[in-house]
């Protein structure tokens, strides 16, 4: 299955989470499945003492106007989904990407301090930590719609970037993306006379979170391989960093989906 295939996006009546189901609609083909969730978590309540019950209205009531908007901007696509699920936004995330067989999940690049997007904490952060399949990062450009007309791939030769290039080739075949394939050579070691070192189009002797970032300025999408590190391993992963930190939409790539 293509990384586009099977999407959950998670909408927390946020710009942010609606930026990552409009960016999620522009990169994904026709005929792929989308399912906008949004978790209803009222235990939240329980803080406000006596105005418990109006809270929980509140979050309810939040809860079905993301999912409204969400309705509204899928605009009867075919095969789109949107609900409600009640619990934690990791664990109603988390549950819908495996019930759902999900071979994306795109999240908003920031949190907010919106009631509803409260929940969501570091939710963003953790999910792409701990995923085992690809992962948008979305971050919206004020004044216009976004679509990926640039976009910065960072190649190592290693399988799961190759896979990050293959995922961009398909993105300018079908969007008429520019791909632009840098190899930031101040890391690990490259072997520059490999042949995938063909489709290099910048060299750059810098470190490749700091050469990410730079180029991630001038474009709208920047992809990159996941090794699939968890825990303690993945502290120092150049992709989950990049993600963070770029100043345009991100896109992890894991080589296959989870089955």
């Amino acid at each position: 299955m293509g990384v586009f295939d099977r999407v959950v996006v998670g909408v927390d009546g946020t710009d942010f989470g609606f930026e990552a189901l409009h960016q999620t609609l522009a990169l994904s083909p026709p005929g792929a499945a989308v399912c906008a969730v949004t978790a209803l978590d009222t235990s939240i309540a329980v803080h406000a003492g006596y105005k418990m019950s109006d809270i929980a209205a509140q979050l309810e009531e939040e809860a079905g106007r993301a999912r409204a908007t969400a309705a509204e901007i899928m605009g009867g696509r075919p095969n789109s989904t949107t609900k409600v699920v009640r619990g934690d936004a990791k664990s109603v995330l988390r549950h819908a990407c495996g019930e759902y067989e999900a071979t994306l999940l795109a999240l908003g690049g920031r949190s907010s301090s919106r009631l509803l997007g409260m929940m969501t904490g570091e939710t963003a952060s953790t999910l792409l930590h701990e995923s085992t399949r690809s992962v948008l990062f979305a971050r919206p450009q004020w004044g216009r719609r976004w679509h990926p007309s640039r976009i910065v791939v960072g190649l190592d030769g290693s399988e799961v970037s190759l896979a990050a290039l293959s995922v961009a080739d398909d993105l300018a075949e079908r969007l008429g993306s520019a791909v632009q394939v840098v190899t930031a050579t101040g890391g690990k070691p490259v072997e520059s006379e490999a042949a995938w070192a063909e489709r290099v189009t910048e060299w750059d002797p810098g470190h490749p979170l700091a050469v990410l970032r730079d180029r991630s300025r001038l474009a709208d999408l920047v992809i990159l391989g996941s090794r699939g590190l968890h825990g303690v391993r993945a502290v120092g992963s150049v992709s989950e960093r990049v993600a963070h930190r770029a100043h345009c939409s991100a896109l992890i790539v894991h080589p296959s989906p989870p089955s």
